[in-house]
């Protein structure tokens, strides 16, 4: 009889543990909203873009004119960053094109591989006054990776568009989104990102979006 009341109430503290555990490893982290994120678009320039071939090109093309749009046109705060722009070239046209301002106030970049080493950068993104960033680049293992690591240690909750960055491998798409996973970062698509900030797509806000979503992404699928 002792045997079997032990036994019971071994299997009730288990299921208590497990419960208690599962509910840690579900917790699911506050929405970005359009009011508590800022998108950052890191050296999406003439040269880096010739360097993806960890995925579909013109895909990555059609979210950064998606994400692109939402900053200029939506008014979620954007903040462009080039490195090195006499070696590698000036941001995408398309994207000076679809947010001129946010393209002349970029942030030029002497080099560092992880932006917030730059302080102009670093101050740039305090200005913008966004705990929540939703971040792309290229190269995905370089400044990308770095990038998220110095925005994760200046406090900042990361989102990572992984459709609209790449590099010159698959695998190392793969490995960095692993990596940047374990610290705790969301890999998502941008279709995951323009849903997240608009939940509701029959709001005047999330009609706007779709319509950009159908414009840049959905209009240009198999093309």
């Amino acid at each position: 009889m002792m045997k079997k009341i032990f036994q019971t109430a071994l299997l009730i503290v288990a299921t208590m543990v497990s419960v208690e555990s599962f509910g840690q490893t579900a917790k699911v982290p506050t929405q970005f909203t359009p009011q508590n994120s800022a998108i950052l678009l890191v050296d999406h320039q003439a040269i880096t873009l010739n360097w993806i071939y960890s995925q579909d090109k013109k895909n990555v093309e059609n979210n950064l004119r998606m994400l692109a749009r939402i900053g200029a046109e939506l008014n979620v705060p954007l903040l462009i960053t080039t490195t090195m722009e006499e070696q590698v070239g000036q941001t995408w046209e398309d994207i000076q094109k679809l947010a001129p301002t946010q393209y002349a106030n970029r942030i030029k970049r002497g080099g560092t591989i992880n932006c917030f080493i730059d302080p102009k950068f670093n101050a740039a993104v305090k200005a913008l006054g966004k705990k929540k960033l939703i971040i792309c680049g290229l190269t995905t293992d370089i400044c990308l990776l770095h990038t998220v690591q110095g925005a994760l240690r200046n406090g900042y909750e990361v989102m990572v568009v992984g459709d609209a960055c790449g590099s010159m491998s698959k695998l190392a798409d793969d490995l960095s989104f692993d990596y940047l996973r374990q610290l705790g970062v969301s890999v998502v698509s941008a279709n995951s990102v323009l849903s997240e900030l608009y939940s509701d797509f029959g709001s005047p806000e999330g009609q706007k979006a779709m319509k950009i979503n159908l414009e840049e992404v959905v209009s240009k699928l198999g093309k």
